[in-house]
Formats: structure tokens, C-alpha cells, sequence
């Protein structure tokens, strides 16, 4: 038998080669992390497989997009019709037409409505810049017209707005050189406010907006994490070694994303923080039985090693039991949600491979701590511990009852939650760009862009009188119910002909009113048609026609209502002539998007509830312990979602996912706890001295881990982005919940059912 140093010896030789091994695969996947990129690409959060995507895609090949443009709103606080004013508003659009990846400029300087002259058609400029003196006559035109008001100039008066389309599926490094281009002709003049927004701002936004917070909370995370383990082992290397295992936990995953060319996403960058205070789990757990051992046996390898195997495999389960909440994520058929899914789950798989990979050969070289000798009857967590369970012990009624009434109070609030989204709810309300945003909300008819496609069923031409007064009647109905005013649509152009036609009255713009002025009508429509002019509203076989506008976004709950009641109103109409209408467009599909997300992701939570209880089933062989195992971790779930519904949290992308991400790691606890109490069955101890063993040693990891969970989403609140403050929020919440019923209501159900021997 060799020496005890002579083994000690050895196993610092093997422990050094492998932590030389893993500090070399450390440094090669930092130096990988540089090749880092971000990105933010909005049109990946619509659902691939969906076939309104796929329509949608059609509709853009058709018609073009609905989403490549800006507004750059021009804001004179002494009003618009001032002639200085306006010459440098046409300066500044001739100046954008030059720009690089703009493919067109609307200015309200340089539109002019048709007249039909002896001559010839020809044109008369809205707006005189150059002529002061008409400048009045200009504004009473413009606003009895309205065709302008609420689209190119404010309906206060006091600005304009220049319109362009930038190149269709610009990359990020092109959007980011147009936004340059851009700015750098803006800042040439001298205006009092200028507001812009649209897809190649708010792109370049949200990236810069992902690294600054990438950074932020990173920084917390390790703020936090410093704080909570001082506080628990009060010592340099209950620290550092913690720290540093999460740590390269972080970069081997984010090394192996830069590798396989995966860009960091708005979703992406909350990986750093959740692998920081989920991989702490793991590295606390084994510290705190390692501790306890030693209490029990000074001999630091028989500590290690009965740590190893006593922990190892309740990490393994509670790693796989949190991959598996994010797995989930996969049943979304939104790319950025998945991908975020897998590489969560990989990172914490990851963080549970290096930790048993550092941890163990790290205990082994470093002295043992002082902390060991500490008496348990001292500790602060066990005495804690001790209480919480004499209260259980004496208190069971107490503990169901409260539970029962938090699930009935949770239900009621769970009944009131509704499914709701609005464009930029994203952004904090206190956000630039979403100030710019609203902007357009307030002073034009909004900025969401609004996009009907009507067809022939028959695929006969739509180019009739009698199907123009049907579109009369859905432009009608749109404007009714969303307040759309100046539709870009075949009826437009057909009353923009019929004022040309009548001497150019603003009064004319209207419909014709007879077969004979239609005819007229109809065959300058085919004449534009062939000159190029007029594909944005029309197909090629002249049997579809699109209706583009914008509105102020109501929020998708809204739209789906208002769908249903233009149904309502709209469907007689069409059947009796052979029409069909179908909704679509990027903020269609957002809302819709949104219903079908919460959907899918609440049947992901239910394939995560059947998986873990396989598993638990697979372990225990037991159903009893199934059950013990879900209740406590269901209760929490239901608890957030009934906060939701009584304080008016809407469900949408960003709050759908936190179920099943808490369910995944709250139910980490309830194993850690349940294994603990199942080893010490199989010591044979009874039943009430094992639930009081589990509940002081595996009592306090659960308390201090729930607490660097807590914290480090809380943290999270500090987010600009809407979606990130409230899976911090609300994952908080559930931890907080879950920590609660482990401690409370765990070992009172596991009492209730201990008529027999729950390790068999």
C-alpha cells in the first residue's frame, strides 16, 4: 500500500497535467473569441415554415418590400410653409438621391398631381418653394386635399417628411455604410429637429444597444457573483476558482459559436450572464458537500472523491434537466429563439463538463480551506436551515393551505393574461429610438406599415369599375377602423387620373362616375402600367392589386379584433364579386408571429414537464417521486403567470420563454434536494432524520444558488430592451417562487408520502 503523501503526490501530478491541458484549450478559445461579430436581423424572427412567410416573400417579389425605407422627418417650429425652409428640405432630398444603397427619394417638394391638358397630361408642383407668395395658396390646397396630411407633412403643420427606400436586403456592413452616408448629408444642414426611423437605423441601433449591454452585464454578473461567494466562503479562492470555472465555461462556448460563424443576437447576448449564474450551480454544490465531508473526514481526497460521486450525479441530472428547459425553445419556429435554445443548452452542459474537469484537480492542490473546521452548529445557513424545517415539521397544515390558496389566487390571475405585442415595445419608453418612433405616431398617421393584397379569384383582370368600387369600399372600411389616410393602392392612381382628366380641381379627386370615364381611366392605367410605372400596385396579369398605407400600431391584440370585424364587413361584398383579400406584410407578421410563438412554446413547456418526469420516473421508479418532483416546481409557474395576469404583463416572445427557462433551472433544486434525501434513505436513516440531513446540507446550496440566480437575472431590469428586463423580471420572480416551495413545500409533500421507502 503506498504512502499517504506518495498518493497525494500523485494525484497533484495528474492534477496538474490536466489543468495544463484545459488552460491551453482556454487560451486558444479566447483568442477565437475576437472573431466575435454582432448581428440583428428582424425579418429572422419571422417563422420560417409558416406559410404566411412564404406568402409574404411572394408579396415582396411582386410588389417590393414593405420594409426597406426610412423616414426622416424635417421638424421648422414656425411652421412648414416658410420658402428657406422648403428649399433646403428639396436640397437635402436631391443630396439623398446620391446617396450609396438608396434607391429612391419622395419628397413633398417634389411631388406634382397630374392634369390632362390640351397639350398633353402634365404636372403641377404641390408645393412652390421657390415662390413665396403661393406658398399660403400651397397649405389650403395640401390640407383641404388631405393627400399629404398625415403621410409627407405633419398634420400639425410643422414638419415634413422625406420618404426613401434604401436597396432591398442590404447586409449589416452595408446598412451600417447607408446609415453614414445618411447621417453625413444630414448633418450638412441646419435644421431645428430632425427624427428619423426605419429597418437600416433601428438595425444599427440594436447592435450597438446588444454590445454595450453584453458588456453591462457581464460586468454585473461578475460583480454579483464576487459578492454572494465572499459572503458564503469568505476566502480569496471561494472566489477565484468559482469565478474562473464559469468563466471558462463562457468563452469555450462562445469560442465554439464564433467558430461555426454563429453572429450574437439580441437573444444571444443574454448567454454570458445565464451560463455565469446557472454554471455557478454546479461549482457551489460541489464546494459545499466538499466542505461537509471534510467536516466529517479531514482526509481531502476521500472528501473529493465521495463528492465527486455523491454530487456528480445530481449535477449531471439537474445540467440535463436545465439543457432540457432550453431545448425546448427549439418547438419555436423563430431561428434566433432556437438557436438560443441550443446554445444555452449546450453552454450549460459545457459548464457542468469543465467544472468537473477544473474543480476536483483544483481542490486537490490547494491547501484545505479553513472554512472546513468551522463547526456546523456555528454556521450561519445551517441554523437558518434548522428553523425553516422545525416550522415544516410543526406547521404542514399551514404550508398546504397557503400553497392551495397561492394556486387558486394564481389561476384567477393566469385567466386574465392576454396574448399582445406592439412593434417597438422592445425599446424602453424612455429609448431615442422608440421617442422617434412615436414621433410619427403622434404628428403622421403612424409608422407601421399596413399591407392588403386583393385578387380575383378567377384570375381575371381586376381592371373594372365595379371591382374599383369594392376597393372604395375596403379603403373605406381600413380608414374606419385604423385611421389609414393616404393609401398608396389602384384607386389612388385612379383618382389622381380623374382629377388629371377633369381640369386638375382638388375637388375631382375622386372615382369616375360612369362606364364611359372609367373607360378613359382604364386605359391610362394599362398605358402606365406598360411604361413601369405602376408595378408596386399592380401584377403582371392585372388580376391583383395591393393597398399599402400606414397606421399607428394599436397592438397585434387589437389587429386580430379589427381583422375579424373587417371580415365581418368586407366578406358579402367580395364573394358576390369574386374577390379575395389577404392581409400581410412585416408587421403582420410580427403580430402573428407572436400568437403562434406563445403557442408553441407553452406545448414546448409541456414536452418539458413529460421529459423531466420520464426522467425523475426513470431514476426513482417511482410515480410519488415523479409528482414530488413537479409540484413544487408547477406551483412556481403558475404563480408568475397569475403576477402576469394581475398586474397586466402581456404574453408575447419575451415573456412566453421564461416558463419554460425557469422550469428548467428551479427543478434543479428539487432534484438536488430529493438525491441528498435518498442517499441518506439508503444509509439507512429514517425518514424524518433524512428529510433534516437533506434540508440543512443541500438546504443551504439551494438557498445561496437561487440567490446568484436572482440576482444575476434581476440584474437584467437594468436592460433597455423591453424583452430582456422581463426574463429578468419574471425569472427572478420564479426562482423566488421555487426556492420557496423546496424549502417549504417539498419536504412537507415528501412527509406525505413517506409511508414507504421512498429509495426503493
Amino acid at each position: 500500500m503506498k504512502p499517504k503523501f506518495q498518493v497525494l503526490k500523485n494525484y497533484k501530478s495528474v492534477s496538474i497535467i490536466l489543468l495544463v491541458i484545459v488552460g491551453i484549450l482556454s487560451v486558444g478559445a479566447l483568442w477565437k473569441v475576437q472573431d466575435l461579430r454582432f448581428d440583428y436581423e428582424f425579418e429572422d424572427y419571422f417563422p420560417k415554415s409558416d406559410t404566411e412567410y412564404a406568402y409574404y416573400n411572394q408579396f415582396r417579389e411582386t410588389f417590393g418590400s414593405d420594409n426597406d425605407f426610412v423616414l426622416i422627418s424635417l421638424i421648422n417650429v414656425d411652421g412648414i410653409f416658410n420658402s428657406e425652409f422648403l428649399t433646403d428640405v428639396d436640397s437635402l432630398a436631391n443630396s439623398l438621391k446620391n446617396v450609396e444603397f438608396v434607391e429612391s427619394v419622395i419628397s413633398p417638394t417634389q411631388l406634382a398631381y397630374p392634369v390632362n391638358s390640351p397639350f398633353g397630361m402634365t404636372t403641377i408642383q404641390w408645393i412652390h418653394q421657390k415662390e413665396p407668395d403661393r406658398l399660403r395658396e400651397d397649405s389650403i390646397k395640401i390640407f383641404s386635399s388631405k393627400e399629404l396630411v398625415g403621410n409627407l407633412i405633419a398634420s400639425d403643420a410643422k414638419s415634413v417628411t422625406i420618404l426613401l427606400n434604401s436597396t432591398k436586403g442590404l447586409s449589416k456592413v452595408k446598412s451600417d455604410k447607408a446609415v453614414s452616408n445618411i447621417n453625413a448629408v444630414l448633418d450638412k444642414f441646419n435644421f431645428d429637429e430632425v427624427i428619423v426611423a426605419g429597418r437600416i437605423f433601428g438595425q444599427r441601433y440594436y447592435v450597438e444597444k446588444m454590445v454595450s449591454e453584453l458588456v453591462l452585464f457581464t460586468l454585473i454578473s461578475f460583480a454579483i457573483i464576487i459578492v454572494f461567494l465572499g459572503f458564503a466562503f469568505r476566502s480569496v479562492w471561494g472566489v477565484v476558482v468559482p469565478l474562473g470555472i464559469v468563466s471558462i465555461s463562457v468563452v469555450w462556448l462562445v469560442s465554439f459559436m464564433t467558430l461555426i460563424g454563429k453572429s450574437f443576437d439580441l437573444m444571444s447576448t443574454l448567454l454570458p450572464t445565464i451560463l455565469f449564474v446557472v454554471g455557478m450551480s454546479d461549482v457551489i454544490h460541489f464546494i459545499s458537500r466538499y466542505l461537509e465531508e471534510l467536516r466529517i473526514n479531514p482526509d481531502k481526497i476521500s472528501a473529493i472523491k465521495t463528492s465527486f460521486s455523491h454530487i456528480g450525479k445530481a449535477t449531471f441530472l439537474t445540467s440535463v434537466t436545465t439543457a432540457i428547459g432550453f431545448l425546448t425553445l427549439y418547438t419555436s419556429g423563430i431561428t434566433p429563439v432556437r438557436d438560443f435554445g441550443i446554445f444555452t443548452a449546450t453552454g450549460v452542459m459545457l459548464a457542468f463538463v469543465v467544472t468537473f474537469l477544473i474543480l476536483p484537480p483544483t481542490l486537490v492542490l490547494l491547501p484545505v480551506p479553513k472554512r472546513a473546521t468551522v463547526n456546523s452548529e456555528e454556521l450561519f445557513w445551517d441554523r437558518i436551515m434548522r428553523k425553516i424545517f422545525r416550522y415544516n415539521l410543526a406547521h404542514p397544515k399551514t404550508v398546504l393551505g397557503i400553497s392551495l390558496v397561492l394556486v387558486a389566487i394564481s389561476i384567477f390571475g393566469i385567466s386574465r393574461v392576454e396574448v399582445n405585442n406592439f412593434l417597438l415595445e422592445d425599446l424602453s419608453k424612455n429609448d431615442p429610438m422608440r421617442a422617434n418612433f412615436e414621433f410619427f405616431e403622434e404628428h403622421y398617421s403612424g409608422a407601421r406599415p399596413f399591407e392588403i393584397v386583393v385578387s380575383k379569384i378567377d384570375s381575371s383582370s381586376i381592371l373594372s369599375l365595379s371591382e374599383i368600387l369594392v376597393l372604395d369600399s375596403i379603403e373605406s372600411v381600413m380608414k374606419a377602423q385604423f385611421g389609414i389616410q393616404g393609401f398608396v393602392s389602384l384607386n389612388s392612381v385612379v383618382k389622381n387620373l380623374q382629377r388629371a382628366n377633369k381640369g386638375g380641381a382638388i375637388s375631382e379627386y375622386k372615382l369616375p362616375e360612369n362606364s364611359q370615364e372609367w373607360k378613359k381611366i382604364e386605359k391610362q392605367i394599362r398605358k402606365l402600367y406598360k411604361q413601369g410605372k405602376l408595378k408596386m400596385i399592380l401584377n403582371e396579369n392585372l388580376n391583383t392589386t395591393r393597398i399599402s398605407g400606414k397606421v399607428k400600431d394599436f397592438g397585434g391584440l387589437v389587429f386580430h379584433k379589427k381583422y375579424a370585424e373587417n371580415a365581418k364587413l368586407l366578406n358579402p361584398v367580395l364573394e358576390k364579386n369574386g374577390l379575395d383579400i389577404h392581409y400581410t406584410g412585416m408587421a403582420f407578421l410580427i403580430d402573428r408571429n407572436n400568437e403562434t410563438l406563445a403557442s408553441s412554446l407553452m406545448w414546448g413547456l409541456v414536452l418539458a414537464f413529460l421529459a423531466v418526469a420520464i426522467l425523475m420516473g426513470f431514476i426513482f421508479k417511482s410515480v410519488k417521486m415523479v409528482l414530488v418532483t413537479l409540484i413544487p416546481n408547477i406551483l412556481p409557474l403558475m404563480m408568475v403567470g397569475g403576477f402576469m395576469g394581475l398586474v397586466g404583463i402581456d404574453l408575447k416572445v419575451s415573456t412566453s420563454i421564461i416558463f419554460t427557462i425557469a422550469f428548467g433551472i428551479a427543478v434543479d433544486d428539487t432534484i438536488h434536494y430529493v438525491s441528498k434525501l435518498k442517499m441518506e434513505l439508503n444509509k439507512g436513516r429514517t425518514m424524518l432524520y433524512a428529510l433534516k440531513r437533506s434540508s440543512i446540507s443541500t438546504g443551504k446550496a439551494i438557498v445561496l444558488t437561487s440567490l446568484i440566480l436572482m440576482s444575476g437575472f434581476f440584474a437584467l431590469i437594468f436592460s433597455d430592451f423591453t424583452s430582456t428586463y422581463y426574463i429578468g423580471l419574471l425569472v427572478s420572480i420564479t426562482l423566488l417562487f421555487a426556492v420557496l416551495a423546496d424549502l417549504y413545500l417539498l419536504p412537507v409533500l415528501l412527509i406525505l408520502f413517506s409511508k414507504k421507502n421512498i429509495a426503493k
